[in-house]
């Protein structure tokens, strides 16, 4: 009995051991699994915003005669307005969809029992992003899904000798009177100590300075007050914009 399970142990400690090497291969050999970065919960992104060029398409609601057309198709003008029939110029541009719907509908309200409207984007202006400061080439840029702040300052034929890599703005208008702006510390992404390379939305402002921004509400109060020639002309994007509030966000810890 002895000898019986002196032979038997090794073997089973002998399988046991193979069990364990092939369980350890195949661990080793499984396919990490990354997770789709392009997954989000779509529910949180802010409503779009209409901006002059957008294609709207207006559904006033039925009529009492049906063959008489109550759809609308109209393009947001320079100056952010739309006309709505009868009540005129009405502005857009800054306001999401639901915004313009509720404010058309209560216009109507003085004319109409219980008007009804929906309000479709149809086709969107040209995507931009608007590189400004100490670049060699100070613009807007097309830009377009998964767009990242380096590729707008090389698409703007990248820094200038003196600028601050270390301080770059990006700004983003997420209201009719608000914007919301990020420091980031492009010097460090350059150099490969950060590996986040900051997303650009449609119409920001990435913003190279010279020197440090002390202040931020004050030179952002300064930026769009029409002193700036930067903006002075204009934006795609920033029309009718008048600075109310500024949230600053750091994604790199200084």
């Amino acid at each position: 009995m002895i000898r019986f399970v002196h032979r038997v142990l090794p073997a089973c400690l002998l399988a046991l051991m193979l069990c364990g090497a092939v369980t350890a291969a195949g661990a080793a050999t499984k396919p990490n699994l990354v997770a789709d970065t392009l997954g989000m919960d779509w529910s949180q992104v802010p409503e779009y915003r209409i901006v002059p060029g957008d294609k709207l398409l207006l559904n006033l609601g039925p009529k009492a005669d049906p063959n008489l057309d109550n759809v609308h198709e109209v393009i947001v003008r320079s100056d952010g307005r739309i006309t709505v029939h009868p009540v005129g110029d009405v502005v857009a541009a800054g306001l999401t969809p639901m915004d313009l719907q509720r404010a058309i509908t209560s216009l109507l309200s003085a004319d109409f029992r219980s008007p009804r409207v929906t309000v479709e984007v149809v086709s969107t202006a040209s995507n931009q992003v608007h590189v400004l400061g100490r670049v060699e080439r100070p613009g807007s840029y097309p830009t377009g899904p998964f767009f990242t702040l380096t590729q707008a300052v090389a698409a703007a034929g990248g820094f200038k000798d003196d600028a601050n890599k270390g301080h770059v703005l990006l700004i983003h208008r997420d209201g009719a009177r608000t914007v919301r702006v990020t420091r980031v510390r492009l010097d460090r992404t350059l150099k490969g100590e950060e590996f986040v390379d900051a997303p650009v939305s449609r119409f920001d402002i990435v913003y190279v300075p010279r020197t440090s921004i002390g202040n931020l509400t004050v030179f952002l109060q300064t930026l769009f007050s029409g002193l700036s020639p930067a903006v002075s002309t204009g934006l795609l994007g920033w029309e009718l914009f008048n600075l109310d509030r500024v949230f600053v966000t750091r994604v790199v810890k200084e």
